[in-house]
């Protein structure tokens, strides 16, 4: 008889981060997206920012980690990271949950329709901003999807060029730094104008 190694496997992969989760799906089905109710980002270093931005004091930038203590008067929340069932609290009504997929890489097959996302984006941040919502723009830590969304809505509904909306939004963000491929569809060439 060979012994059920399953349960070892789970601990190692509960013990490891970086282990493969090996269970079998049934098993992990309601601890990894879309089915988990948190997903679990507390090893990815810092996940607490949250900084108002510095064109609109009506939207606030921030990691994951901002979504465990929301500010009261928050009511709409821009994901740009896949989040848990629960993570986005209760108090935010469906209607005023946007969820965008947005991958963090520099190879542009990523995100085969950038620019498209981008403005589609920011164009639901500048809606919920209109209906007189306080809203939150969150990716896991702010670094390169955050400030990428927070520059270009500056330039696009705030007026703001689009070079000094992309300095000011990242001198706020203490970790910003997005990525080349980003930095590129921001450039107005890539934008077609704003």
């Amino acid at each position: 008889m060979i012994p059920d190694r399953r349960a070892d496997l789970a601990d190692q992969a509960h013990d490891d981060s970086t282990a493969p989760d090996r269970r079998p799906r049934r098993d992990r089905a309601n601890t990894t997206w879309p089915a988990a109710d948190r997903l679990p980002y507390a090893t990815f270093g810092d996940i607490s920012t949250l900084v108002r931005h510095p064109h609109d004091p009506g939207v606030w930038l921030g990691a994951v980690g901002a979504l465990d203590a929301l500010p009261d008067e928050i009511d709409a929340v821009v994901s740009l990271c896949r989040v848990g069932r629960s993570q986005v609290p209760a108090r935010i009504r469906p209607e005023n949950r946007v969820a965008v997929w947005l991958v963090d890489e520099v190879d542009p097959r990523a995100n085969p329709n950038l620019t498209f996302v981008l403005w589609d984006t920011v164009d639901a941040i500048a809606a919920l901003r209109a209906e007189g919502r306080t809203v939150l723009v969150h990716c896991v830590q702010a670094i390169s999807r955050t400030p990428t969304v927070g520059a270009l809505y500056a330039a696009r509904h705030r007026g703001v060029p689009i070079e000094q909306a992309l300095r000011e939004v990242t001198d706020a963000l203490p970790h910003a730094n997005p990525n080349a491929t980003f930095i590129e569809a921001l450039t107005p060439r890539s934008m077609g104008g704003f």
